[in-house]
């Protein structure tokens, strides 16, 4: 029981411790610390006057803005942040806000309407005000989620669960961000910190604090005795047999049964794919009168399912260090290539937990990101060198990066921030205009101006990650946002392109043809000498055009 209350402190106390036009000119990072120089990976946006206060443990998602649903926004609402007053005057740390943004940079607080109940929620809150129907929250989730049998596109926003301030399971649906309609109290036990993830057309709620391996499946159905239009159905499936975990990330993706093995695929493409359901890490354990208890902790586990119930795990060694609190996603890196896989991706976190005679009661936070096809295989993307306390010697991790008093430059894990797939916009022809038409554009190696490749890209929905908010490990919290760089996917442990190559729009373009792969690392079997236009590896694909490329090596 102690262990329990040790973990429930944690989750309810745990902050007491342009599409955006980047431009041409992105800097270039050259450190005598990596043996090539190369691309930043991320970019702090410039932040506005107005926009959200410094926070963690917020839900963020991507649905059609207010103002024009045929465009795709970035969403955020709740979160623990320092102590405020509310719209009733009380001091507390949880936010009851919603907010959007087109681009990640400019952010707008919505004015809110819906069902003010009292005893539900915010009853006595003045429509039309800054506060949500709904309590203040955090470490509650927010989906888009399509009707059952829809057409694909996300019909409403799906807030659930979270601290508001103790666990909850009332679920509230909005189908413009700005009206929040009450759907009952959910089958589900009370929790907080769930993971969820929206697969094979319904919204899946695993785990959460209090510890649980429990699995339930909700799908959105029309319903015209409700004034949104719609109300949920949830089906309990087969409890997990993964340990009972809060803080883990769950993602749904399509795995290609036939890549190649990491860090080089370079076999024919073929479409053998597969969706799957991901949960990974996760602060997870046993009560302590159950026979399989060994200490609660973070964990490095990756368990996948195809139907929800029947669960394998595909990850066992430690590629990566156990973490909870981490952002993840799956991303289709390159959405102008038929034949670029998605990947997860993974950042931040840290750990915590007992292991044996090692005890460690606040977050150790992580500097890096991992990507991976399958779940099994992964990558570290970032390169980064030792701590010395709460800082990192260093890290290519751009959004690690702060100052301290002096004006010293440390690296510092984060937490509790949200990882969301979107787009950003880039002039990639150079006429001074963001098009919102796919163009032509011939990519090539700068030191070898024969290998190119033509791409047809769209300048207004370049495929990017952005990082937002979090709390940064011995310091603030932040309301920053990241937007991630070309070099993101052309680098591998800080090295771009192996040396080899040079990292463009859609991936590395190898200075000779005598290498391909994604990283140039594979060297040609029979491979010519003298110099031919190559087809890029399109499994990867960075994020952002940089325009003209530039010359790394």
């Amino acid at each position: 029981m102690l262990a329990l209350f040790f973990v429930f402190t944690f989750l309810y106390e745990a902050s007491s411790q342009d599409n955006i036009a980047i431009g041409s000119n992105l800097d270039l990072r050259n450190d005598e610390r990596l043996p090539v120089s190369g691309t930043k990976n991320w970019q702090l946006l410039p932040q506005r006057a107005t926009t959200f206060s410094p926070r963690h443990s917020h839900a963020t998602t991507v649905f059609a803005c207010p103002d024009n649903p045929s465009t795709q926004c970035l969403w955020l609402t709740g979160g623990y942040s320092d102590s405020h007053r509310s719209f009733d005057l009380r001091m507390e740390n949880e936010n009851c806000d919603v907010w959007y943004s087109k681009d990640g940079k400019s952010w707008n607080q919505v004015e809110l309407y819906g069902d003010f109940i009292q005893g539900v929620g915010n009853w006595d809150a003045k429509p039309g005000s800054f506060a949500a129907p709904w309590y203040a929250r955090y470490g509650h989730s927010l989906n888009a989620l399509d009707d059952e049998g829809g057409d694909g596109i996300a019909d409403v926003m799906l807030l659930a669960g979270g601290n508001n301030p103790m666990p909850s399971n009332d679920i509230w649906l909005s189908t413009d961000g700005i009206r929040w309609y009450f759907d009952g109290y959910a089958p589900w036990p009370k929790r907080a910190y769930h993971s969820t993830a929206v697969f094979q057309g319904k919204l899946f709620i695993l785990g959460g604090t209090p510890l649980s391996n429990s699995v339930w499946a909700g799908s959105l159905v029309k319903n015209s005795t409700t004034e949104v239009g719609y109300s949920m159905k949830w089906t309990r499936m087969k409890d997990a047999p993964w340990t009972p975990r809060a803080g883990a990330c769950a993602i749904a993706h399509s795995v290609n049964e036939d890549i190649a093995p990491l860090p080089n695929a370079t076999e024919e493409f073929t479409n053998n794919t597969s969706d799957a359901l991901f949960i990974l890490g996760g602060l997870a354990g046993h009560s302590q009168d159950n026979p399989d208890y060994e200490g609660i902790r973070t964990r490095n586990d990756v368990w996948k399912t195809t139907d929800g119930e029947t669960w394998e795990r595909v990850m066992t060694d430690t590629t990566w260090p156990g973490r909870a609190f981490h952002g993840c996603t799956s991303w289709m890196s390159n959405n102008n290539d038929p034949t670029s896989q998605p990947k997860m991706v993974i950042a931040g976190g840290g750990y915590m937990g007992t292991d044996g005679n090692r005890e460690v009661r606040s977050l150790e936070t992580y500097t890096d990101t991992w990507w991976s096809y399958n779940g099994s295989e992964w990558m570290k993307i970032n390169y980064e060198e030792g701590s010395i306390y709460n800082d990192n010697l260093y890290s290519t991790n751009e959004w690690t990066e702060i100052t301290v008093e002096g004006g010293r430059k440390v690296y510092r894990g984060k937490w509790g921030f949200s990882l969301e797939a979107f787009v950003a916009s880039q002039d990639l022809n150079g006429d001074g205009e963001i098009s919102t038409e796919r163009a032509m554009t011939k990519v090539c190696s700068v030191a070898n101006e024969t290998l190119c490749k033509t791409m047809l890209l769209a300048e207004q929905k370049i495929p990017a990650l952005f990082l937002i908010g979090g709390k940064v490990e011995g310091s603030s919290m932040v309301s920053d946002t990241f937007v991630s760089n070309p070099g993101l996917n052309c680098e591998l442990d800080g090295i771009t392109c192996g040396n080899k190559g040079t990292c463009g729009v859609t991936g590395c373009i190898c200075h000779s043809s005598n290498f391909t792969g994604e990283y140039c690392m594979d060297k040609k079997v029979n491979a010519q000498t003298s110099p031919a236009t190559t087809s890029m590896t399109s499994c990867v694909a960075p994020i952002i055009s940089i325009g003209l490329l530039y010359s790394i090596w």
